[in-house]
């Protein structure tokens, strides 16, 4: 934090802006735009800001390389077979029948 003379009066100049991982609202068509977060960029939103447009947005070469790098990680087995145990789980039926409002 540092202190800017304001009028001969020094104020704190503090940054009120939090700084988040989530895409801009320009991201929405981009292909590294990952919902949550971008593929690349740490923090998107500074990308748009400091240049008029950001360097990933729509950028084939960068899409190709980050297609390519998730290719290389292999998915953990047992992540997966977790997950399909997770989806399986979610469509059995419950066995709660048709009792009386009172017995329940």
């Amino acid at each position: 934090m540092t202190l800017a003379p304001v009028r001969g009066i020094l104020y704190a100049e503090i940054s009120y802006m939090k700084r988040t991982h989530k895409p801009a609202h320009h991201c929405h068509s981009c292909g590294l735009n990952l919902g949550e977060r971008c593929g690349v960029y740490e923090y998107p939103h500074d990308m748009w800001e400091h240049h008029k447009q950001c360097p990933g947005f729509k950028n084939e070469e960068m899409l190709k390389k980050y297609e390519e790098e998730q290719a290389r990680h292999k998915e953990n087995e047992r992540k997966k077979k977790r997950r399909e145990a997770a989806k399986q789980s979610g469509t059995e039926t419950h066995h709660q029948g048709t009792l009386p409002l009172n017995q329940r």
